[in-house]
């Protein structure tokens, strides 16, 4: 081995024989192993602690070695490749293991994120950790060309860079030497398996006022196994660059990408680091009978009130894992929650603050995200891998894969953008069917989602589906719906009191930096403000929380099965009346009491889970009373107007078409207005209900304004 003197220690100097050493030492068995699965398995894993043992220098801050590994991995992976081909192996294997036989280096440290990458850095081994938002299909690629001199028949190989194509210049044979022309021969070339993917970088490494996720390209070869679309991944290799090409024509910039060695999924809460201290701690909390109320307390307590809204949204963060049945069916697990809510009454400042409770969770708002951002988006690739191909990328339901997503605004959405939800809303997937991509990618997430009125604020006598804009199909697959009004209330004076002194108290301990949350919240003391149950406690307590696997009991079965019939049978005597209550209610129910004992840390079901679950569903209720009537109706929701509505349009068809016999042609709006109000409809409905039937084909607009029923 060779080394040199440094000071106090001597250091080895890098040499293709260390690794000849490390595989005698350390993977004689694992090499073992390795030769009897070639070639399912195609790569030998080698440790990065391993390395650094075996080469003597552990715990030294510099060394020859592991720097000239660091530095120059190219070199030192195809020395490590050439040591691995060297090993004696059955003869059956022999000719394919000395030539695909290769090596992976796990556990790289330390780990360098997307936006910290800079020149320096090209060339090196390094490791990423993000998330997997798009990849192309598996390709064939060459990777040492052979090209046939014309002239002399000589036939040279040459390596081919990644991404781009290099002929010979003129041909190597000395007795020619001519500049071409050259052959490309396919049989004598080598080829490799070739996919591309984008990787993101995880929200929890976006800087201080950064606003967007950077990504950066990987290219993988062979066996190196690519994980779904939405996984999150560490995957390690050597950055390199290549001249970024518009329009055919080379600029002056350069992308980086890095080319794969190693790529291992990960657990995405494994953030969630929970030590005997902390299971003492909420076993405890556990015995609380008021722990719900607590954990409701310590939710954004900055935003006064709105306890029930709170506590179905940590009950949505809880929620369980669809149930697989005999028949092939699941019964859905995830618990949606919808917000209609006034502008200014702190929904998006609750929702985003509470994405802080599960790692990994998603949020998107409005316009900034399109159907393609949400779900899954097949483009044409034309940036920086420059094939045009069709490429699958992830949405951000698709990330947010079996942890949160909030959708804030939805109403901003085009209605065809909102039905593309109802699949994940009640399937948990995103089937996609285009060019070439035929796959379901998975989005098993609890949505709660939040929207406006149309008309800037609601109004409480009219049916809510009629003030926003939002399918009833998609609407009703949420199993709790909120209404949120900003009306002046009796005690307003105390919300205001509470936001002054927010401020107030805010701008007293303010420092321009803080060593971090403990130290923050420290420096405000104990006060109303401050969470009795810490934002990291919270996190703890919601991850064990969905690994409870709950019972329901008969008593409580029955509990809710007779809270259901009761209001469903309600009007049971009025052989006309509405349908108060719909199935889909009873399905919700169930969910929510799964929820409310898993967030109590219950693993068995109890009558008071069942009495929280009623009061969050009877709050719920206030959506489908219809304002004519004020009785329940649920087809306000799932249809989209309540059985007196339905009355009423049949009235106002009825007025159209006796006033179409008399005029003999099409009736205008101004005559429809008229004998409407004379029937008792509002004149404000009359518009709605002429556009509703227009929608749906039963009326026809001959002329402007001015109608004929079909």
């Amino acid at each position: 081995m060779e080394e040199y003197e440094g000071g106090d220690e001597t250091k080895p100097i890098y040499s293709p024989k260390f690794w000849e050493i490390l595989f005698d030492r350390y993977y004689h068995d694992k090499i073992l192993d390795f030769v009897l699965e070639f070639p399912t398995k195609l790569r030998l894993q080698i440790n990065y602690d391993d390395m650094k043992i075996c080469w003597g220098i552990m715990g030294r801050t510099t060394t020859s070695a592991t720097d000239f590994f660091i530095n120059n991995p190219d070199k030192a992976l195809a020395d490590a490749n050439t040591a691995l081909r060297d090993i004696s192996v059955p003869i059956d294997r022999e000719p394919e293991f000395r030539e695909r036989a290769e090596v992976a280096i796990v556990g790289f440290k330390p780990q360098i994120t997307v936006r910290e990458i800079r020149k320096e850095n090209i060339g090196q081994y390094a490791a990423i950790t993000g998330t997997i938002i798009r990849k192309t299909e598996v390709r064939y690629a060459v990777v040492v060309a052979a090209f046939m001199c014309q002239r002399c028949t000589h036939i040279t190989h040459i390596q081919q860079p990644d991404g781009t194509w290099t002929m010979p210049f003129e041909c190597e044979n000395d007795a020619c030497g001519r500049k071409g022309s050259f052959k490309f021969l396919k049989k004598e070339s080598t080829w490799m398996n070739k996919r591309k993917i984008q990787l993101q970088e995880t929200a929890d490494q976006i800087a201080d006022g950064d606003q967007s996720l950077a990504t950066i390209d990987a290219v993988l070869y062979d066996d190196v196994d690519c994980p779904p679309v939405g996984s999150i991944v560490t995957i390690s290799g050597t950055l390199t660059e290549a001249q970024i090409t518009i329009k055919g024509n080379l600029t002056d910039e350069f992308r980086v990408y890095i080319h794969v060695n190693h790529i291992q999924e990960i657990d995405a809460d494994r953030a969630i680091m929970i030590t005997s201290e902390d299971v003492k701690e909420m076993e405890e909390m556990a015995k609380d009978p008021n722990i719900i109320g607590r954990l409701v307390a310590s939710t954004v307590p900055s935003v006064r009130g709105h306890e029930i809204i709170k506590e179905a949204v940590l009950c949505s963060q809880v929620s369980p894992e669809s149930l697989l049945l005999p028949d092939g069916r699941k019964l859905r697990g995830p618990s949606h929650i919808m917000l209609c809510g006034d502008p200014g009454v702190a929904k998006s400042v609750l929702l985003l603050a509470m994405c802080g409770n599960v790692p990994r969770a998603q949020y998107a708002a409005g316009r900034s995200a399109s159907s393609k951002g949400l779900t899954v988006a097949v483009t044409k690739d034309k940036g920086g891998w420059g094939e045009g191909a069709w490429v699958a990328e992830a949405g951000m339901l698709v990330l947010a894969d079996r942890a949160f997503a909030v959708i804030d605004e939805l109403d901003k959405f085009e209605k065809e953008e909102q039905r593309e939800l109802n699949t994940v809303l009640e399937h948990g997937m995103v089937p996609v069917r285009k060019a070439g991509i035929n796959r379901d990618y998975f989005a098993r997430v609890p949505i709660v989602a939040s929207l406006n009125p149309k008309y800037g604020r609601f109004d409480q006598y009219e049916s809510i589906p009629k003030q926003v804009n939002v399918p009833p199909d998609t609407l009703s697959r949420f199993d709790l719906v909120f209404t949120m009004f900003d009306v002046p209330k009796e005690d307003d004076e105390l919300t205001a009191d509470h936001i002054t002194n927010l401020w107030q108290k805010a701008t007293e301990v303010h420092q321009k930096e803080f060593e971090g949350m403990k130290a923050l919240t420290k420096s405000w003391g104990t006060d109303k403000y401050v969470p009795e149950i810490s934002l990291d406690m919270m996190r703890k307590w919601i991850y064990e929380a969905k690994k409870i696997q709950v019972r329901i009991t008969s008593e409580c079965r029955r509990s809710l099965n007779d809270f259901f019939m009761d209001i469903r049978l309600s009007q049971s005597a009025d052989k006309d009346a509405a349908i108060p209550i719909a199935w889909r209610t009873l399905d919700g129910m169930m969910r929510l009491v799964i929820c409310e004992t898993r967030l109590r840390h219950g693993k068995v079901t109890e009558i008071r889970d069942v009495e929280r679950v009623k009061a969050l569903v009877q709050e719920s209720f206030k959506v489908m009373i219809d304002p004519a009537t004020g009785k329940l109706d649920s087809d306000i929701i799932s249809v989209g107007m309540g059985k007196s509505q339905r009355e009423r349009i049949g009235v106002l068809k009825e007025i159209i078409r006796k006033l179409q016999e008399e005029l003999k042609s099409a009736v205008p709006t101004e005559d429809i207005v008229n004998k409407a109000v004379e029937a008792g409809i509002k004149k404000d409905d009359v518009e709605y209900m002429l556009n509703k039937l227009k929608s749906v084909g039963e009326l026809f607009e001959a002329s402007n304004e001015r109608y004929r029923v079909v």
